[in-house]
């Protein structure tokens, strides 16, 4: 057996990454989706925790939505969306984003419980 060493555990290592293809789109149309960096995945997950007066319940009804922005990349690796897409992306079928979701949960060590958890566990926090 190998133990992982410290230099191991910092450096980093190449993502996951899966080439969706999207035939709800036109034929050949595909999209990357790349995992998570763990530093990525705490902001996923810190965008349910709430602030006085913030708008949680429409960021709750969102996390697909926000997933699909964190991990969807061009060919240089480029995010393809911002936060202000996610309205525009609710939109889109639902077919095509939960394609796009599961992508991105299998490359971010994501189980739909963790998302789901990500969600339903938003609490509301004092401001600083």
């Amino acid at each position: 057996m190998t133990y992982a060493t410290r230099d191991m555990l910092l450096k980093p290592i190449e993502r996951p990454r899966e080439v969706v293809e999207l035939p709800e789109l036109g034929e050949g149309v595909s999209v990357i989706v790349v995992g998570m960096t763990a530093k990525e995945r705490s902001d996923f997950d810190n965008q349910f925790v709430s602030r006085k007066g913030d708008p949680m319940k429409k960021r709750i009804a969102e996390g697909r939505e926000r997933i699909v922005v964190a991990c969807c990349r061009d060919e240089e690796g480029k995010r393809l969306f911002t936060q202000d897409d996610v309205v525009q992306l609710g939109k889109q079928s639902g077919i095509v984003i939960e394609r796009i979701v599961n992508a991105a949960q299998r490359t971010s060590g994501m189980t739909k419980d963790d998302l789901e958890d990500s969600i339903k566990n938003s609490e509301e926090v004092p401001d600083d």
